[in-house]
Order: C-alpha cells, then sequence, then structure tokens
C-alpha cells in the first residue's frame, strides 16, 4: 500500500526530484552538444636555393596564389625564417578541410589545366634544394583563439616531442596550467597543433604571435601573470614530465605579400570545413 506523503518531507522530495531533473537536463545538454568540427591545416616547409628566392616568390604571388583564390581556397599563409634558423626557409600554410581534399588535382589544374601545372611545377623545381609537408591539428580546447583583423609580424614557434602515452597529461597541462595565466599577461592568441602526419608522433607545436622581437625581451608570461618562481617551477615540473626532448623554439616571419585571409575564432572552424 502507497503511503501519502505530506508536510516538510512532501517538500524535500520534490526539491529533491528537481535537482535530479535538472542535473539530468544538465547532463543530457552537454551529451547532445555538437562537437566543434576539427581545424587542420597542411604546413610545407621549402628551403630554397639563394639565387631562386626571387624566382619562387614570383611563382607563388603570380601563379599560384591567384590558382588558389580562383579554386576557393578561403587563406593562405606563407612565412619566413627570421633571425635564427636556417637560411632561405619558406613555409605555406593552407587550410585542409579533409583528406579528400589531398585527392583533388593540383590548385592550378584546377584552376587553368594541366598543361599549365606542369609548365608551373618545371619551374618550380628549379627553386627548391628540400621540401616537406606536414598536416597538423588544432587542440582547440587548448589554444586561445582572437577575432584577428590582421597578422602580427612574428611568430614564435615551440615544437614539443611528447613521450607516448602522455599527449593527454600535456594537454591537461595546457589547458589548466597555461592558458589561464597566459589570459592573465594578456595573451589572445596561442595555437597548439597536433601533428597527425609528415613527422614524429607526438609532436606538439605551439605558436604565439608577436608584433615585434622586443617582445620576447619581456619577462616570461608566467611571471607576467603573477606567479612565483615556485609556481612557475612547478607548472615547468608537470609539463617536463610528459616531454621526450627538451621544447625547440624558433622564429618566423610573416610574408603579408604572399598570403591572404585570417583563419581566426570559429570562422577558421568554418573555412576548413
Amino acid at each position: 500500500m502507497l503511503k501519502r506523503i505530506t508536510g516538510p518531507q512532501a517538500l524535500t522530495v520534490v526539491v529533491v526530484a528537481m535537482i535530479i531533473a535538472v542535473a539530468g537536463l544538465a547532463n543530457f545538454s552537454r551529451a547532445q552538444a555538437p562537437q566543434p568540427p576539427p581545424v587542420r591545416i597542411q604546413v610545407t616547409t621549402i628551403q630554397l636555393k639563394a639565387d631562386m628566392l626571387t624566382v619562387w616568390e614570383d611563382l607563388q604571388k603570380n601563379e599560384m596564389i591567384p590558382a588558389q583564390k580562383k579554386t576557393g581556397l578561403p587563406w593562405r599563409h606563407t612565412l619566413a625564417n627570421g633571425a635564427t634558423g636556417q637560411g632561405f626557409t619558406r613555409l605555406t600554410i593552407i587550410p585542409l578541410a579533409n583528406n579528400a581534399q589531398l585527392d583533388m588535382p593540383g590548385f592550378i589544374t584546377r584552376a587553368i589545366s594541366a598543361e599549365a601545372n606542369a609548365n608551373y611545377n618545371a619551374k618550380l623545381r628549379a627553386t627548391i634544394l628540400s621540401q616537406r609537408a606536414e598536416i597538423y591539428t588544432l587542440e582547440q580546447d587548448a589554444s586561445l583563439m582572437s577575432n584577428l583583423t590582421a597578422m602580427p609580424q612574428l611568430q614564435l614557434v615551440q615544437v614539443a616531442s611528447v613521450l607516448p602515452g602522455k599527449g593527454g597529461e600535456f594537454l591537461a597541462s595546457m589547458r589548466e596550467d597555461y592558458l589561464p595565466n597566459y589570459r592573465k599577461a594578456g595573451v589572445k592568441d596561442y595555437w597548439v597543433w597536433t601533428l597527425n602526419a609528415g613527422g614524429p608522433g607526438g609532436q606538439r607545436v605551439m605558436v604565439r604571435l608577436l608584433d615585434k622581437y622586443a617582445d620576447i625581451d619581456r619577462p616570461a608570461l608566467l611571471q607576467q601573470a603573477g606567479l612565483s618562481q615556485e609556481q612557475q617551477n612547478k607548472i615547468g615540473a608537470r609539463r617536463n614530465a610528459t616531454l621526450a626532448t627538451p621544447i625547440e623554439n624558433e622564429v618566423y616571419r610573416f610574408i603579408p605579400e604572399l598570403s591572404y585571409g585570417l583563419p581566426t575564432g570559429a570562422a577558421a572552424a568554418r573555412a576548413t570545413n
């Protein structure tokens, strides 16, 4: 036989039921929330012949970039080695909607003809000493992205080789230790990429945008965020425990005349899918 509940007991039951219902709706909402589409890029690193640098740049400006725009590629960035690194190095970065994009004919073939593409490649080969292509995926929850209106002059690129099985711990440290403090330090854009193909497994690349070389002279970001040296050491030790080798640093210079478009924030996800 059912017993009717009245008075304070009834109110308690109602409140508990409401809490359970709200919690259930929240869990359902989280479960149903769509995951942001992956943001992928193809990075090509080119080592040029010193006497062919101008020829390569003219080919990009006059033939490749017009073809990329004509075929609907939403953006393309070109970087050069900065004050350090191997000279006459250029990086081209384009969005990769999916792997099926790699099955498609080249941009010039699609924009003009196969014959025009063959002529372009013949001229291009004469300018290059070596070339390597890699594919990366943006770790969106471990990155900071603002609505850029123009690309800064420099990019500080850090390459981390993560130990097998430590990728999750590395990203957790980025989310929990670094990003909150980087925000305090005023950082608007800090991109963390995972290498998917074209290089060693476990590699992560962190990119920080800079206006000038003098920005590198400023105190470390964790120090700018107000952390004590002891706090900085603790955070550093947590991340270092996930690394196979020390982090490598390089600075690259953005080349606006060989670039177009801005992959910023949610627009980047829309542009690459």
